[in-house]
């Protein structure tokens, strides 16, 4: 009874997290073609004291490389996510694969912490770069929405490692048997 409660809740967040993938997609290819990461949105985005009048093109190409490598990185993790509420539909719960899946999420909210935590500096820096002496900006924030990432990547980490031991340990029972 507990397994197919499990195999269902597990199909139906697979299908929602297939949704959101599609959603998130979807939104991504709508904002582009209405112009999306414009130097407009750049100076919306970061509304810094010294923002130069014309940002280098460079400057502009990094803050969109790191806006589409964080999000295609999200799109990953719940590509990952999706795996892994698949194996668990099909009553692959301990499995060392569905472990390595769980580690993978983990793995991908990690780097999306540091992408979250780092870019704004970076960015920030890369804009002011070119501005006179005393006008140039460092800023290093981090809120709460990195230290959020980086709890979550640390828990997700740590259930693959729990969820591999358990793996482990169901081989183990079932070479006894």
């Amino acid at each position: 009874m507990q397994d197919s409660l499990i195999a269902r809740r597990a199909r139906q967040f697979e299908w929602a997290t297939i949704g959101l993938l599609t959603v998130l997609i979807v939104a991504a290819a709508i904002a582009i073609a209405d112009g999306g990461l414009s130097v407009a949105d750049l100076r919306a985005e970061y509304d810094i004291r010294h923002f130069p009048e014309t940002p280098t093109l460079w400057s502009v190409t990094l803050w969109r490389v790191i806006e589409i490598a964080s999000y295609i990185l999200l799109l990953w993790v719940l590509w990952c996510v999706r795996g892994w509420l698949a194996a668990c539909a099909d009553g692959e719960t301990f499995q060392g694969d569905t472990a390595r899946r769980v580690l993978r999420i983990g793995q991908g909210l990690l780097a999306l912490a540091v992408v979250e935590i780092v870019s704004n500096t970076v960015i920030i820096l890369a804009l002011t770069w070119n501005n006179p002496t005393g006008e140039r900006t460092l800023s290093i924030t981090i809120d709460g929405s990195g230290l959020f990432l980086l709890l979550a990547a640390a828990l997700l980490t740590l259930f693959g490692y729990i969820q591999s031991e358990a793996a482990r340990l169901m081989a183990e029972n079932r070479e006894f048997i």
